[in-house]
């Protein structure tokens, strides 16, 4: 069966995944239920541009997750993993991710596989072809080469998006390259396979919501193939 068989088209468990304003939701209010150490972060941001969408948008994710868990916003708790995947305090199945680019952010919240989003606002790329070659596989460079000038910048950010979602529901920060996996350039569904230390991890991909003036993506990290060389070996679940 292949790989897109297997988990089936658009399987990305997010019922709520939704688009933030960040100059909108950006308050007085939103800061006093930050932790202190959100506020530490976002003091540390060099500008105040910066310093507001960081607290808007961490403020709209503990109300997004207020809303799930019947809790208070300000008494939500995180832990982070080694590698600083943020998940919620004594929530295990509360699966989320948060990614702002500019004053938009996005967020999503599931309860099965751990989850990854990244938004980015459409915008001229000079680099795209550079910045290619350091980071997609052969093949998405090739395709992307091929397109016209005009269609590279969308192309590229799509394909940027889909590669951090992907990294972002894994967690496992630079120890996986992204151009060691294949998303492609366009903003299809599909089942992605990352090799990490001899395993397989498929993900679920799917679009985030259109938008005319910017690009988004969801991954899922559904299963771990324990060894890469055999496809029906044993495996680790999130279902």
């Amino acid at each position: 069966m292949g790989h897109a068989g297997f988990f089936g088209l658009c399987s990305v468990d997010a019922p709520v995944c939704r688009y933030l304003d960040l100059d909108e939701d950006a308050g007085p209010e939103a800061e006093s239920i930050l932790s202190d150490e959100e506020r530490e972060r976002a003091a540390r941001l060099q500008f105040d541009a910066d310093r507001r969408h960081y607290v808007a948008a961490h403020a709209a994710l503990r109300h997004a997750l207020a809303a799930q868990t019947g809790e208070h916003a300000e008494a939500l708790r995180f832990n982070h993993s080694a590698f600083g995947k943020p998940s919620l305090a004594g929530r295990s199945r509360v699966r989320f991710s948060l990614s702002h680019s500019r004053a938009l952010g996005l967020i999503a919240i599931g309860g099965r596989g751990p989850l990854g989003v990244d938004v980015e606002q459409l915008r001229e790329m000079p680099d795209a072809l550079e910045l290619a070659e350091r980071h997609f596989t052969r093949s998405e460079c090739e395709a992307l080469a091929a397109l016209p000038a005009v269609e590279q910048h969308r192309a590229f950010l799509t394909c940027w998006t889909r590669k951090e979602a992907c990294l972002k529901a894994i967690g496992l920060g630079l120890i996986v390259p992204p151009e060691c996996f294949e998303v492609g350039l366009e903003s299809d569904c599909r089942s992605v396979e990352v090799p990490v230390a001899g395993r397989i991890l498929w993900l679920a991909l799917q679009p985030a919501p259109f938008r005319s003036d910017s690009v988004g993506a969801l991954a899922e990290w559904r299963q771990t193939h324990v060894h890469a060389s055999e496809p029906h070996a044993a495996t680790e679940a999130y279902l």
